[in-house]
C-alpha cells in the first residue's frame, strides 16, 4: 500500500513515534486553535494533532486517504477533511478564528516532488498563521534555513527569508519512514516577519535572475537580463566587487540591488510566468 501511494504522490509515510511527537510539539497545537495539515496521508500526525487542537483541517489530495482519515482518527468533531490539492485549495474559510482569536498553524509532511511549490504557494500568506512547521527532504530544509556564503544558500533561501525567520528543528533518518527513502529528511519552522522585507511581487523573479548561473558571478547572471551599464551601476551602488557571487549576498543587499534596478524592470514590463512559482537553485 505505502509503495503504491508513494509512486503516485511522492510521499513517504512517517512511522517513528518519537519523531511524530517532536513534530507535533513544534506545531504546538492549542485547545482553542486550528491546525491546517497538508498531506496527512495515513494520519501519523493528524491523530495526535486532533487530540490537542481545537480543530484540525486536513488537506489531502488522494480521495482514498481522505476517505480513511475520519476512521483513522476516530471521527472526532474537530477534524475537517478537505479532499483537494494543496496548490489549489482556498483556505480563506479556515482563517476565521476558531473557537477563540488565534491564528492557525500550518504543518505537513510535504511530498518530496512538490515541497518547494507548496512552500512558495503559502509563503505570501504566512502572516495569517502562527507559524509553519514542514517536513521535507534534508537538502531542501538546509536550503530554506541556510546563511549567506554556504553551498545550500540559494534563491529559495532568500525568498523565504523575505517573508519569515527560518529555523531547522529535526534531522530525520530513512528508518523513520515507510517505504524507506534513500535520503534523510528534516523539519523546519517559519515565523512571519512583521512585514515582508520587500513587498514588490517582482522581487522573487529578480532573486531567481540573480541565481540563474550560480557557479558564475552575480554580474554575469544579471547580464542575462539587464544591460551592462545598469548592472555595473547597481554593483557599484551596493559597493560590491565585480567577482561577487549571488550566494554571498544578504537579503538586505538583494533588496538594495532590486530597488536600484527596479526602474529597468518596469521599463521591460516583465510579467512573471507560472514557471516562476517553483524555485530550483
Amino acid at each position: 500500500m505505502y509503495d503504491r501511494e508513494r509512486r503516485q504522490f511522492g510521499q513517504n509515510f512517517l512511522v517513528d513515534p518519537e519523531v511524530i511527537r517532536g513534530i507535533v510539539d513544534d506545531v504546538d497545537p492549542l485547545p482553542e486553535g486550528t491546525v491546517i495539515e497538508i498531506g496527512p496521508g495515513a494520519a501519523a500526525l493528524t491523530e495526535p494533532l486532533c487530540s490537542r487542537a481545537g480543530r484540525v483541517v486536513a488537506i489531502e489530495i488522494d480521495p482514498k486517504w481522505a476517505d480513511k482519515l475520519p476512521r483513522k482518527v476516530g471521527g472526532g468533531a474537530n477534524l475537517v477533511v478537505v479532499n483537494q490539492d494543496a496548490l489549489r485549495v482556498d483556505l480563506d474559510a479556515w482563517f476565521d478564528p476558531f473557537p477563540g482569536h488565534l491564528k492557525p498553524a500550518l504543518c505537513g509532511n510535504l511530498p518530496y516532488n512538490r515541497a518547494s511549490a507548496i512552500l512558495i504557494r503559502f509563503l505570501p500568506h504566512i502572516a495569517k498563521f502562527r507559524h509553519f512547521v514542514f517536513m521535507v527532504q534534508w537538502e531542501v530544509a538546509k536550503r530554506v534555513c541556510a546563511t549567506p556564503g554556504g553551498r545550500a544558500y540559494g534563491s529559495l533561501t532568500v525568498i523565504v527569508a523575505n517573508y519569515a525567520n527560518a529555523e531547522i528543528r529535526l534531522k530525520i533518518g530513512p528508518d523513520s519512514f515507510r517505504p524507506r527513502p534513500r535520503v534523510h529528511s528534516g523539519t523546519f519552522r517559519l515565523v512571519a516577519r512583521e512585514t515582508p522585507f520587500v513587498t514588490d511581487p517582482l522581487f522573487p523573479w529578480f532573486v531567481r535572475a540573480a541565481f540563474r548561473q550560480k557557479r558564475k558571478t552575480l554580474r554575469n547572471s544579471l547580464l542575462m537580463t539587464f544591460a551592462v551599464p545598469d548592472v555595473d551601476a547597481a554593483i557599484a551602488h551596493c559597493e560590491l566587487l565585480q567577482g561577487t557571487r549571488a550566494e554571498e549576498l544578504s537579503l538586505e543587499t538583494f533588496a538594495a540591488l532590486f530597488h536600484f534596478l527596479k526602474p529597468r524592470i518596469d521599463a521591460f514590463q516583465i510579467v512573471p510566468s507560472k514557471d516562476d512559482e517553483i524555485l530550483e537553485d
